[in-house]
């Protein structure tokens, strides 16, 4: 489905905007996590636990994107070259 280039436009924007929320506020809920955990339980290793489960996923989430991204671009280059190929090239003229 292919949208309106208006709407490919708040679409990227939106996702422009998303990633950075996405780590302030994995950072911040992990950190407030972490010290509740530590709080309540007095226990350090589960806040480490915790912690490390957070932004192992985090991790995963953002080298998807990055693995949807580098193949995406791979993609693109391709259909150039196959255009490029496919296109004829025009004679040099002398002036």
């Amino acid at each position: 489905m292919t949208l309106p280039p208006r709407f490919e436009r708040v679409v990227t924007a939106l996702g422009a905007l998303a990633r950075p929320f996405v780590l302030f506020s994995a950072g911040g809920s992990s950190a407030l996590a972490t010290v509740s955990i530590v709080w309540m339980r007095l226990d350090l290793m589960a806040g480490a636990a915790f912690i490390t489960a957070a932004w192992a996923g985090t991790g995963v989430l953002y080298g998807a994107k990055a693995l949807e991204e580098r193949s995406k671009a791979k993609a693109d280059a391709q259909a150039r070259v196959a255009e490029a190929a496919i296109t004829p090239m025009s004679e040099p003229t002398d002036p």
